[in-house]
């Protein structure tokens, strides 16, 4: 093979040139990650689909392909594709978890019950990448694509493909949106007068009487007197309305078939909804550059940086610190305020946020990602036709600082004396002194880096009536780690399979997977995973080859073996011993002071038989396209996880001396079933175009092999049944003066307004052996719905999510637990969500009401609003190929059975950001 040296050496000049100005402007902007290459081009009829882990041809597959357009999916707001997928992947439930301005989000991804495995142009890079870069999305779920993905793949990949990389017409994208936000819910506060009332109840309910005077409550409700007599809204004095941010972008991206390209830079900034002292506010700065180029007829070269630079400034309190003390602090705590400086707090509540936000510092956090990706491409069909072997190497950083002043602001408590003459007079005790920080300290630094190497072997004969695809394949994975008590993580896994295509009518899959992981010894560290799957699409048989209602109908199955490694970070091979200095570690003597020696302990004994948990999956399903407007896709699924890892403690009795002597080994067996689907229906008449959508995944978990104590009441038992269950006590309402008298022993004195439980067993007392379950708390259910119409230039798509069948527990939530004489918040004053009454209010807390039992359960099913376009599309002219201007709004609506707060996330607004309700107005520019 004759390489053409010269085009190799402009080739990686051009790269390096790339990197060189990409990293220039990085070092003085904050931003976060890497791409790669589109890795889908379309021949024929056949869609080729390259990955590390095998060479694809997506219309011959024997496995189930949800696919969705970056288009259709940039008609969400902002620059996330996490927010932009919800409601749109049958089985895909993605849930946020945190809503402060400056984070991702850290979404979870749940695919048919697990987390899927995230691919970016073929690199497994996890979700790095920008809505605004993204041309599709690619979500495969089923047997066939999980065993090729090795260790990684016992759940699913999403593969997403950004723009740039193929032979077209060179194109220039333009995009700008302002963004106004609002907390979609916040819990309801007590008033001082309301929170003062609250409190007269609760002490009149144990014989102490009133705590507050009918004058003092008057006094807090008009406003007279504001320093004995606070009255403060938290809500309002800490927070606005509304934030803003803003995202721009610019994307370009083409070429031939002697090199391709792509580049897009992506800004965005935020503010929080902080009204006093300084807000949260920052920016990324994102990029992209990736080239594809043509050595020879046997060689093409292709490399990628993409990178994200962000910088967030925020109070050094932290955001979720500023909500707990907003919701946690009654409104008759103190006053803010005395004079123009001295900040007021009281014995009982020790932190005025309003000296926090104003004096107590700030905090800057700085994070840097970046992925470099080079590779080859090599095509031998001078030797043998067909045959080809795709390799590259890629490296990813991720780094992070922090600089911080850490300021003490003065407080003082409010003091009530009398001066010499016999007056009332008020004074001012300090609490605490102002102290100033007058250094910037550097902490939260951390860096990281993973590295992978991955290549296939591809070849693909076509003959006159059949097709053969055969892919031998690696990918090393190697990430080590800076943290001492954690070990390096290293990953090699090989793949053989291939496929068969009859007269695109009958197709066959193998894969032989052979999975290698240092969290194993022995031969175990190695093993190997075989998966079969099966297609026949029946349209294209004869007798409905002409049918003038079914356009196409595919039947297919897979099933097979998965290898994964256990979740924990060390090797449990391996003893684990803990200690230091003054440990605790017995030493001989008869001194009796602390012993300033270093002693060391077994922690964790090593079991070197610890083997792989093995997934045994089947899938099976179908999809049918009808009238040329009527799509529908089901996909069913039988999944047992065997061998997952169990501390050898909870099989046996403490006595034999728990962790230290019990090693941990497989033992626990689940089983996942369910299904997903999607039915879709298109329709255009002239310029009026519509469609329809609805999607769903269902799914639940059983325990088939547990360790749990053998009980005798065969209704606590858990093995066999759903491992979300919620275990608890069944109620009977609240105790009354009818049926208080023939109360059973059950927690501490029970009195009228009490809980009464069920007694299970029949022995005359309420304990533990009465607890069964009484719920789940995982959603089996998630649904989406996707509505939209275009005419003449207009649109209007709307996109809805939601979750059923599964129980909030709202004794979980301090918003629902009143005791004792801290805040109350106003769901004191209405029923549970659920419909029952509040049980009795007590200056102790309850040790009887707080049981987990079914009087706290309610349905946690809800559907949201995710996300709605309305847009217009200018007649194209010049060189302008697609002008838009649009209004976007993102958790518009969401309806439940909570009012206050939001279900899939219950502390948001309470003790952490709320979440958001967005309106966008936005142009996109294309020529």
């Amino acid at each position: 093979m004759k390489l053409n040296i010269t085009r190799l050496n402009v080739f990686i000049f051009f790269l390096l040139n790339a990197i060189t100005i990409n990293i220039g402007v990085a070092q003085n902007t904050p931003l976060n990650s890497l791409a790669d290459q589109d890795s889908l081009q379309v021949k024929n009829d056949d869609e080729i689909l390259k990955t590390p882990f095998g060479v694809f041809n997506l219309s011959q597959t024997t496995g189930a392909v949800f696919r969705i357009s970056g288009d259709q999916l940039r008609k969400t707001g902002g620059d996330n594709l996490s927010e932009a997928l919800i409601g749109r992947v049958p089985g895909l439930r993605i849930i946020r978890q945190t809503n402060t301005p400056g984070t991702t989000g850290d979404y979870s991804y749940v695919l048919n019950g697990g987390t899927p495995y995230v691919l970016v142009d073929g690199k497994p890079r996890g979700l790095l990448v920008d809505l605004r870069e993204v041309e599709e999305v690619l979500v495969l779920n089923d047997g066939t694509f999980n065993s090729s993905l090795g260790n990684f793949g016992d759940n699913g990949l999403i593969y997403v493909i950004t723009k740039g990389g193929k032979s077209r017409k060179p194109v220039v994208e333009v995009n700008y949106q302002r963004a106004l936000n609002t907390a979609s819910r916040l819990p309801k506060l007590l008033s001082a007068s309301e929170y003062a009332e609250v409190i007269n109840r609760v002490s009149n309910n144990d014989g102490l009487g009133d705590v507050y005077s009918p004058e003092a409550i008057a006094a807090y409700n008009n406003g007279s007197d504001p320093i004995n007599f606070p009255n403060v809204n938290n809500q309002d004095t800490y927070l606005e309305d509304f934030s803003s941010s803003n995202f721009a972008s610019l994307n370009t991206y083409g070429g031939g078939e002697n090199a391709s390209y792509g580049a897009f830079i992506g800004y965005s900034d935020w503010e929080g909804l902080e009204k006093v002292g300084s807000k949260i506010n920052g920016r990324n700065l994102s990029f992209r550059t990736k080239i594809n180029a043509k050595i020879n007829n046997s060689l093409r070269a292709h490399a990628s940086v993409y990178g994200k630079f962000g910088e967030n400034n925020r109070p050094i309190i932290g955001a979720d610190a500023m909500f707990l003390n907003i919701t946690a602090t009654p409104a008759n705590a103190f006053p803010l305020k005395v004079g123009d400086s001295a900040y007021i707090v009281s014995n009982d509540f020790d932190t005025n946020l309003l000296a926090e936000l104003e004096n107590g510092g700030s905090r800057t956090d700085y994070t840097a990602n970046m992925v470099f990706d080079i590779g080859l491409d090599f095509d031998f069909k001078d030797i043998v036709p067909g045959l080809k072997y795709d390799t590259y190497l890629m490296m990813r950083t991720f780094n992070t600082h922090s600089l911080i002043t850490d300021n003490q602001p003065g407080l003082y408590t409010l003091e009530n004396l009398q001066d010499i003459t016999g007056q009332d007079s008020l004074a001012l005790k300090i609490y605490r002194n102002e102290v100033l920080d007058l250094d910037i300290g550097r902490t939260n630094q951390n860096n990281q880096r993973d590295f992978t190497y991955a290549g296939n072997i591809s070849y693909i004969k076509q003959m006159t009536q059949s097709t053969l695809t055969l892919n031998l394949n690696h990918l090393l994975y190697y990430a080590p780690n800076r943290t001492a008590t954690a070990p390096d993580n290293r990953n090699l896994t090989f793949n053989l399979n291939g496929s068969f295509a009859l007269q695109n009518k009958y197709i066959l899959f193998a894969n032989l997977n052979s999975s290698s992981s240092s969290k194993f010894i022995g031969t175990n560290r190695t093993n190997f995973f075989p998966t079969m799957g099966f297609a026949w699409v029946a349209s294209n048989e004869d007798f409905l080859k002409n049918s003038k209602s079914i356009d196409f109908l595919k039947f297919r199955t897979s099933f097979g073996q998965i290898g994964t490694e256990y979740t924990a970070s060390t090797f449990l091979y391996l003893d684990t011993w803990a200690g230091g200095r003054n440990n605790g570690t017995t030493f001989l003597g008869t001194a009796n002071i602390a012993q300033n020696k270093f002693g060391y302990t077994l922690s964790t004994t090593a079991n070197e038989a610890v083997d792989w948990i093995v997934y045994n999956q089947m899938f099976a399903g179908f999809e049918l396209n009808m009238f040329k407007k009527f799509n529908f896709s089901f996909n069913y699924f039988n999944i047992q996880i065997e061998n997952q890892i169990t501390k050898a403690s909870e099989l046996y009795a403490d006595a034999l001396g728990g962790d230290a002597y019990l090693p941990s080994l497989n033992f626990t067996d689940r089983r996942n079933k369910g299904f997903n689907a999607n039915i879709t229906f298109r329709e255009n008449k002239g310029s009026f175009k519509y469609y329809a959508g609805i999607n769903a995944g269902y799914n639940k978990i059983v325990g088939e092999k547990i360790s749990e104590v053998p009980y005798p009441d065969q209704y606590r038992l858990q093995e066999g049944q759903a491992e979300d269950n919620i275990m608890g006590y069944v109620s009977d309402g609240l105790f009354t003066a009818e049926n208080i008298g023939s109360a059973l022993p059950q927690f501490g004195d029970v009195q009228i307004g009490d809980i009464k439980y069920v007694d299970q067993n029949g022995d005359n007392v309420i304990d533990s052996r009465d607890q069964r379950a009484i719920g789940n708390q995982t959603p089996r259910l998630n649904y989406g719905i996707n509505i939209g119409a275009e005419y003449k230039g207009f649109n209007l798509d709307i996109v809805g999510a939601g979750v059923g069948g599964y129980d909030i527990n709202l004794g979980s939530s301090s918003y629902y637990q009143h005791r004792g004489l801290r805040n109350y918040y106003g769901s004191v004053n209405s029923d549970l969500p659920n419909g029952n009454a509040n049980p009795r209010l007590s200056t102790i807390g309850s040790i009887n009401n707080f049981k987990t039992s079914d009087y706290w359960l309610v349905n946690g099913s809800y559907f949201r609003i995710s996300n709605v376009e309305l847009g217009y599309s200018l007649p194209k002219k010049g060189p302008f190929t697609n002008v838009k201007i649009f209004l976007r709004g993102n958790n518009l609506a969401l309806f439940s059975k909570l009012d206050d707060l939001d279900p899939e996330d219950m502390r948001a607004g309470f003790f952490e950001y709320p979440s958001m309700r967005t309106f966008i107005l936005g142009t996109s520019l294309n020529f």
